[in-house]
């Protein structure tokens, strides 16, 4: 029990540090600008355990996201987007859970999902993610399709970042197979 906390607890900071110090820094100049900005931090709102209490996985979306937003100086966006993600995960997770149900010691990476299952779920949450995001920041509709844009090539590098990651963290190397 105390080893997983503490688990989660480094993957909490090692993320947030990364995506403070690094991916936030990241600046594309000309037409690209603000349309590839990863935010690897939510992987640690999906690798959270199966079993968890909803309220305690509301408190981390929100902790998560506004940890983010002090950083970032983004008033609220990412806690929201964060709390909205963790209100649906728990319905998620049901909706594409086998028959039987998932098992309570599950890991929500690849190696414990199966490489498919974790692509229909990471991306899943991390468009669901970057939609709220991407909307509350907007807030209009005005540009839909400059937004829709920038929600799908922002989303697509998130999971490219969070697949690699997961390659490059597995101790279990099935997960290539």
């Amino acid at each position: 029990m105390i080893g997983e906390i503490l688990v989660q607890l480094i993957r909490f900071i090692l993320l947030i540090f990364i995506q403070v110090l690094v991916l936030n820094q990241i600046e594309i100049s000309g037409e690209l600008n603000g349309f590839i900005n990863p935010y690897l931090y939510v992987l640690f709102l999906l690798m959270l355990p199966v079993n968890i209490n909803k309220i305690l996985l509301l408190f981390l979306c929100f902790l998560t996201g506004l940890t983010v937003d002090i950083f970032s100086g983004t008033a609220g966006m990412h806690a929201s987007a964060c709390l909205v993600l963790g209100f649906l995960r728990p319905g998620f997770l049901h909706l594409i859970a086998p028959r039987e149900g998932y098992e309570t010691t599950l890991k929500l990476n690849m190696a414990g999902m199966g490489v498919s299952t974790f692509l229909i779920y990471a991306a899943t949450m991390i468009l669901i993610h970057h939609l709220v995001l991407f909307l509350v920041e907007a807030f209009s509709f005005l540009n839909f399709f400059e937004l829709l844009l920038r929600v799908i090539t922002c989303s697509i590098s998130t999971l490219l970042l969070t697949v690699l990651s997961q390659f490059l963290t597995q101790r279990n190397r099935e997960v290539a197979k």
